[in-house]
C-alpha cells in the first residue's frame, strides 16, 4: 500500500473510532482509541467505594446504617479469622449486582491471653522456662488434677521447680531350641519431689474482645526423652473451641444486624 493510501486509511479510521455491533452491548473500538477517567480531577467521586475496618461491634453497625438507604446487604462471617464483611453496594438499581467495592469489616481482636495460649500450644519448654511462665501467669491459670481436684498454683509451681527423672531397666529373656531373645525395657518417669504436679490447667477468657467468657482447658504433658524434663501445654478440643467461637460470633453479628442477611463464609466479587 502506498503512503498516500495509508494516510487515507488512517483518516477514515479516526473519523469512525467506534462502530456498533449487532450482538448484545458490544462496541468495536479503534485500537488507538484511549479512554481516560477524569474522576481524579473532579471535586468528588462518581460513587461511594472503599473499605471500613473496625474491631468494635457498635461502630460496625453505625457505619452500615449510615451507608445504606433501602434493602438488605449481605454480611459474610468468616469462620477462620472471626471476621464479618458487609458488602454495602452488592445491589444497584437497574442492575443485577453492584460493583461490590464498598465494604464494612468487623475484625475482632484476640485477647492477650488467647494470643499467648496459641503461641504456647504444642511448644516444648524446659523446666526453668515453664516455671517462669507459670510464675508470670499465676493469676490466669487454674491447675487441676486428672480427677478435677483444684491444685494451688504455688504447689504446682513448686512441683515444676522440683522435678526428678527416674529411670528403671527391666530385662526380659527367652530361650528355646531354635531361638534366644533378650530385650531391655526402659521406663522413664518424671516425678515431683515437692508440691503437686497438675494434669490440666483451666483459663477463663473471651478469646476475642467482645465475646463471652469461656473455659479454655489445657493439657500438661511431660517429656523425658532427653533425660531432662520438658513440659508442653496443649489446648484441649481446640477445633471444637474454634467452632464454638465462630458460632458465637455469627450469633452476635445476627443479633447486631437483624435486618441484614448474615451468612457464614467469604465472598469475592
Amino acid at each position: 500500500m502506498s503512503l498516500a493510501n495509508s494516510e487515507v486509511a488512517a483518516v477514515v479510521e479516526h473519523c469512525a473510532p467506534t462502530r456498533n455491533l449487532i450482538r448484545g452491548e458490544l462496541l468495536a473500538v479503534h485500537q488507538n482509541y484511549k479512554i481516560e477517567d477524569t474522576e481524579q480531577y473532579q471535586l468528588g467521586r462518581n460513587r461511594v467505594r472503599g473499605s471500613f475496618v473496625t474491631p468494635m461491634f457498635a461502630d460496625f453497625k453505625t457505619y452500615i446504617a449510615a451507608s445504606i438507604t433501602t434493602g438488605k446487604v449481605p454480611v459474610y462471617v468468616s469462620r477462620d479469622d472471626v471476621k464479618a464483611v458487609a458488602v454495602l453496594n452488592d445491589s444497584e438499581t437497574g442492575y443485577d449486582q453492584g460493583h461490590c467495592d464498598h465494604t464494612a469489616t468487623l475484625q475482632l481482636e484476640k485477647t492477650v491471653v488467647w494470643k499467648k495460649l496459641n503461641e504456647l500450644n504444642g511448644q516444648r519448654l524446659n523446666q526453668r522456662s515453664f516455671a517462669n511462665l507459670l510464675d508470670d501467669w499465676a493469676s490466669v491459670f487454674k491447675a487441676t488434677s486428672e480427677d478435677g481436684e483444684v491444685i494451688e498454683i504455688k504447689d504446682a509451681l513448686l512441683a515444676v521447680r522440683n522435678m526428678k527423672v527416674d529411670s528403671n531397666n527391666q530385662v526380659d529373656s527367652q530361650v528355646n531350641n531354635t531361638r534366644t531373645s533378650r530385650g531391655t525395657l526402659e521406663t522413664v518417669e518424671a516425678k515431683a519431689v515437692e508440691g503437686k504436679l497438675p494434669t490440666y490447667f483451666e483459663v477463663q477468657d473471651t478469646a476475642y474482645i467482645g465475646l463471652g467468657i469461656k473455659t479454655i482447658k489445657l493439657r500438661l504433658s511431660v517429656n523425658t526423652q532427653d533425660q531432662a524434663p520438658s513440659l508442653t501445654l496443649q489446648i484441649v478440643k481446640q477445633e471444637l473451641l474454634i467452632d464454638e467461637i465462630a458460632q458465637e460470633f455469627k450469633l452476635r453479628v445476627a443479633e447486631l444486624l437483624p435486618e441484614q442477611q448474615v451468612l457464614i463464609g467469604t465472598f469475592k466479587a
